[in-house]
């Protein structure tokens, strides 16, 4: 989300206080997570690797990933927020989470899963909120029983059960407190074929390119490509959105034309609190009881077989991205960044790398929030996955 607007363009100064971060958050569960975190183990289930997405410029070892880093690339960059001083900035606690989790899923099925994550955290205790989700998603979803047969409902009881986790921890105040969460489940069946589930609380994005051999990309426009939102943003003003939370006795105000900002949910007519400026997310307890809700809309995408030479058609990569892209950046002109450092190594018959392409999306992102904030940058958080032969690069497990 970006910035509330500054002293004297807003009715309420608050705003922007709200956006920046506390200064003495303890951020060392974030620090430990860094490292290796093998998955907890029950009966059935598989070792399992989750990786957190790094902050950007550290470099994980290769062997901790659970895919080639030409496969999967995933950073997160801290925001910048005003500084002591005119023109200085300072770093802002990142309150994003991502990660990869592979193998997920129970041991003896005849397919192979993985589960990508991106989750944005807002609030004072933001970065509690998106790390205990980011944590007890991929536990609690794993062992759910209607995983195998009915990703679906597992998705949207999962969203659920964790955001009442959330509520009964005392140790993390989620009243003003939340985060969205965009969780991909990627499926590859015995035959090749590729099908994955989209679930998505809040206004994170994941969307998919689908390019042919040849395909080139000018500016936006996406030649012999196409993509596909794999999930939609769930805004305060958006239709359907909108009518659940004035039934429950919520109230909205327009997004912002004079400082662009955007629809926000509130509690009374007097606009009092919390201003959230999404319609679902995990946590934000406050206003649950005006339709801000929890439970995340799942979609189901068939891609069909993907075939393993990179000179053939059918190539397919997935961006998802906190709103730290999204902000700034269409869906387009991600597929078309991301393609761009792609398709040189494509065209030779080679992979492409995965990681250099989401290290140039994240640096394009940064770069428009300079451009339109100056000295504010919200967290950015994205991940790039090759489809084609994804699990052929898998590493081994630990």
């Amino acid at each position: 989300m970006p910035p509330a607007p500054a002293k004297g363009k807003g009715k309420d100064d608050n705003f922007r206080a709200r956006r920046l971060s506390v200064s003495d958050i303890d951020t060392s569960e974030f620090e430990k997570a860094q490292s290796l975190t093998p998955g907890q183990q029950g009966k059935g289930q598989r070792g399992r690797r989750m990786s957190m997405s790094p902050e950007m410029g550290v470099v994980k070892p290769k062997a901790s990933l659970p895919f080639a880093l030409e496969y999967v690339g995933t950073y997160s960059c801290h925001g910048v927020e005003p500084g002591m001083r005119a023109g200085e900035t300072s770093a802002k606690i990142n309150q994003d989470r991502g990660c990869v989790c592979y193998p997920f899923g129970i041991e003896g099925r005849d397919y192979q899963q993985a589960l990508f994550c991106v989750y944005d955290g807002h609030g004072a205790l933001g970065d509690k909120v998106s790390h205990f989700t980011m944590n007890e998603i991929q536990l609690q979803l794993e062992k759910h029983p209607k995983l195998h047969d009915d990703p679906p409902t597992a998705l949207k009881e999962t969203f659920v059960a964790v955001d009442k986790q959330l509520r009964a921890d005392k140790s993390i105040d989620a009243e003003l407190s939340g985060t969205t969460a965009v969780v991909v489940l990627y499926r590859e069946l015995a035959d090749g074929n590729v099908v994955v589930w989209s679930a998505c609380a809040g206004d994170s994005r994941a969307t998919l390119c689908s390019l042919k051999k040849g395909a080139t990309n000018s500016g936006s426009q996406l030649k012999d490509a196409s993509f596909t939102d794999l999930t939609e943003d769930q805004k305060p003003d958006t239709k359907a959105e909108a009518d659940r939370i004035k039934k429950c006795g919520g109230f909205i105000s327009p997004p912002e034309e004079e400082w662009g900002g955007p629809a926000r949910v509130w509690i009374d007519a007097n606009m009092t609190l919390p201003g959230l400026a999404m319609a679902r997310s995990i946590g934000d307890h406050l206003v649950s009881d005006v339709g801000v809700c929890a439970e995340p809309e799942v979609r189901k995408f068939e891609l069909g077989a993907m075939p393993t030479d990179p000179a053939s058609d059918g190539h397919h990569f997935i961006v998802m991205a906190s709103d730290g892209v999204w902000e700034f950046i269409e869906s387009a002109d991600a597929c078309a960044l991301v393609l761009k450092f792609l398709k040189a190594d494509i065209d030779k018959g080679a992979s492409g790398d995965a990681t250099v392409a989401v290290t140039k999306l994240i640096e394009t992102a940064a770069a428009k929030w300079r451009q339109e904030e100056g000295d504010y940058r919200d967290d950015i958080t994205a991940i790039v996955i090759q489809c084609r032969g994804l699990f052929q690069h898998a590493n081994p497990q630990p």
